[in-house]
């Protein structure tokens, strides 16, 4: 096995935790364990300044050390520069990845990962896939004609839970589906703060209800076929941002004998900051003879302190413990696996053991991503024309 070279784009919270104390992200502790198994060699970050460069390479080396692996890192811009909105294209004439993960606001997944593709590069981008329906299309169209591992980094498919909801489909636990509600929120400090510099070019359905829209067609191969949605605007407006506090978005969903399926997504991004968790989330979904319901942030597991109040830890994400033999720092969990997913992905097909057409039908791969993007596109069109059903068009 030949390691593989890893760019990453982006140098946030998801990556290695910025501006969220005690988190080390997903993205760069799951690189760092796949360099530890000799499945990742280089690594480089590319960012638009070089002082978060710098920053994002200093976190990887200090959490390195923690972990007992390498911790070399690349940083674009480097220090002579800096700001450069392109490092990202220096980056891949001098660093010469062989894969990339793009993690960067929404709006400019494709113009980040058309590039990467059309060089050849396998590529991994955050949900939601792109900004907008013909975005999304450019970049499913590029990675068909490069003929390169193109996915969608939709990791709730991964939690056992999940996994759990879609073998009861499957097997008819719960009879013929009727509907499902979804809430799903997380605390105002992401928008106001963390996300502040492009918040106003999202919404929350676009950066968190969009896992649930790929979770249901993923659970149940059903269609969505038209979305109606309403949202209100009071609290982040008042923090000077002009994006949805809150919205609700009803699918409704085409089945293959062409009984209706509705489901509800009520979400929002204002939740306390001391909220016991930074996500609150739930599932519902119901059929003729039963129900599956997984209460998504209540795993069971809490942590009390005299400083920090309650916590309740969600340990299947992104798991931090220490190894009883050489005490090294490890980290598991469906976050870190889905990183890890594409990796070994990408290696498999360049090692000739799978093919394009069975992974894109195995994985969340930017085909399957349309659709999701398609939902969030006419959930926007419905706010826009004064919550009117839209046709999402695939």
């Amino acid at each position: 096995m030949h390691p593989l070279n890893l760019l990453v784009v982006g140098g946030g919270m998801y990556v290695i935790g910025r501006g969220a104390p005690g988190y080390n992200g997903t993205i760069m502790p799951a690189l760092l364990e796949a360099r530890r198994a000799g499945l990742v060699g280089g690594i480089a970050v590319a960012t638009t300044r070089a002082e978060s460069a710098a920053e994002a390479g200093r976190a990887t080396g200090a959490l390195a050390a923690e972990m007992g692996v390498d911790g070399a890192c690349e940083c674009f811009p480097g220090q002579s520069d800096s700001a450069d909105g392109a490092a990202y294209l220096e980056a891949l004439k001098t660093f010469k990845p062989d894969a990339v993960i793009v993690s960067v606001p929404d709006d400019l997944h494709a113009e980040v990962c058309i590039p990467f593709i059309e060089a050849g590069r396998h590529c991994l981008v955050v949900k939601p896939m792109a900004a907008s329906p013909a975005e999304a299309r450019a970049m499913a169209a590029a990675a068909e004609k490069a003929g390169v591992v193109a996915q969608v980094e939709f990791h709730k498919r991964l939690d056992e839970s999940n996994r759990l909801m879609r073998e009861a489909v499957r097997q008819g636990d719960i009879g013929d589906l009727l509907y499902a509600t979804v809430e799903y929120s997380q605390r105002k400090m992401v928008p106001r703060d963390a996300f502040r510099g492009w918040a106003e070019r999202s919404n929350v359905f676009q950066y968190l209800g969009v896992h649930y829209v790929d979770l249901l067609a993923w659970a149940t191969g059903f269609t969505p076929a038209r979305v109606t949605a309403w949202g209100q605007k009071r609290y982040l407006r008042s923090e000077g941002l002009d994006t949805w506090d809150a919205m609700q978005v009803v699918i409704e969903w085409t089945q293959p004998d062409g009984q209706p399926f509705v489901s509800t997504h009520v979400t929002n991004w204002i939740d306390p900051d001391d909220n016991s968790a930074m996500s609150d989330q739930k599932i519902n979904l119901v059929g003729t003879v039963g129900r599956f319901q997984a209460d998504q942030k209540n795993r069971g597991v809490q942590l009390v302190r005299d400083d920090a109040g309650v916590a309740d830890v969600n340990p299947y994400f992104t798991a931090r413990w220490h190894d009883d033999l050489s005490g090294a720092l490890r980290f598991d969990g469906y976050g870190i696996e889905s990183v890890l997913q594409f990796l070994h992905d990408t290696q498999a097909f360049r090692d000739g053991a799978v093919t394009l057409d069975q992974l894109n039908g195995a994985r969340p791969s930017f085909e399957t991503g349309l659709a999701a993007t398609a939902v969030v596109a006419a959930a926007s069109a419905s706010l826009d024309g004064g919550s009117i059903p839209v046709d999402v068009e695939l």
